[in-house]
């Protein structure tokens, strides 16, 4: 139960501060990380809450967080070879 609290609180606290300094900081950290493809009107409300889970979990769980984060990259490096792997393999004629 603590550690739910602990979360809420963090959340809570991460989503006021990314809302309340969207214009001055996270919007321009942002602009410059994502394609613009990924960039819309209203990234503040769908970006803010991603970026607070995200805060929240790294404060309350951080290893799990960078178990994960691990995990991910090691499946996304095993899955570019594969991909190289069987470009190399097939033949197109």
């Amino acid at each position: 139960m603590t550690v739910t609290v602990v979360w809420l609180i963090a959340f809570a606290v991460l989503l006021f501060l990314c809302l309340s300094r969207w214009e001055a900081s996270v919007s321009a950290g942002l602009d410059k990380l994502l394609p613009s493809v990924l960039r819309s009107e209203d990234d503040r409300w769908v970006w803010s809450p991603a970026i607070a889970v995200l805060g929240a979990t790294a404060i309350v769980r951080p290893v799990d967080l960078l178990l994960t984060l691990i995990l991910i990259a090691l499946i996304a490096f095993v899955g570019g070879k594969l991909v190289c792997w069987g470009m190399r393999k097939a033949r197109f004629h």
